[in-house]
């Protein structure tokens, strides 16, 4: 029964974040969740209480999905420079995805009228970054990075990695960069990075 109660959230989560992506959040109902499920709006609540927590689900499990592979990237006991050129590839191709990015518009655009931004914020970025945040905290046990707040470190990170390309993609200034502008946005980022704290 459980086996089964799994698979029917995570087809109500895939039918949902097709219909977010596709019409947007303002525009996608229970009502057209249950019917594109060919159920009914009894059996939605059965699993969730209202749309907000459909899409909050929805983005944790893209979150957990899109990012996961970044993470993987962050072994403690590989090079750091290495490690961290991987991760913020692996980071800008999940976060300039095409899902990604609609998902991540629709909880700025709702950010005002309801709590998913911050429901967003603290399944994927927050939770995300803390990963990066344990990962430098460990390197800085190992003496590879010089003392500081892992906190702070990981957000001026992620600040690098994002100067360049993820501000005006997300509000369709240009195209997405090609593999190569990735790798070489990457490289400085990581360049900056070492050079801040690297121990002298």
């Amino acid at each position: 029964m459980r086996v089964k109660s799994e698979e029917k959230r995570q087809a109500i989560l895939e039918v949902a974040k097709d219909s977010f992506t596709q019409q947007g959040f303002e525009q996608t109902s229970m009502s057209h969740i249950a019917k594109m499920l060919g159920g009914s709006k009894a059996t939605l609540y059965n699993y969730f209480s209202s749309k907000e927590e459909i899409f909050s689900a929805v983005m944790a499990s893209s979150a957990t999905e899109q990012i996961a592979n970044a993470f993987l990237s962050l072994d403690k006991n590989r090079d750091i420079a290495t490690s961290l050129e991987e991760f913020g590839v692996n980071f800008l191709n999940s976060i300039l995805g095409v899902e990604a990015m609609a998902i991540y518009r629709m909880a700025i655009h709702e950010a005002e009228r309801s709590s998913v931004g911050r429901h967003f914020y603290e399944q994927g970025p927050k939770k995300g970054w803390t990963h990066v945040s344990e990962y430098i905290a460990a390197q800085i046990d190992k003496g590879m990075l010089k003392p500081c707040d892992p906190w702070i470190a990981a957000m001026q990170f992620k600040a690098l990695l994002s100067a360049e390309y993820v501000e005006p993609f997300a509000l369709g200034a240009i195209d997405k960069p090609t593999h190569t502008q990735i790798n070489t946005t990457v490289h400085r980022a990581v360049t900056i990075f070492l050079t801040l704290y690297s121990p002298q």
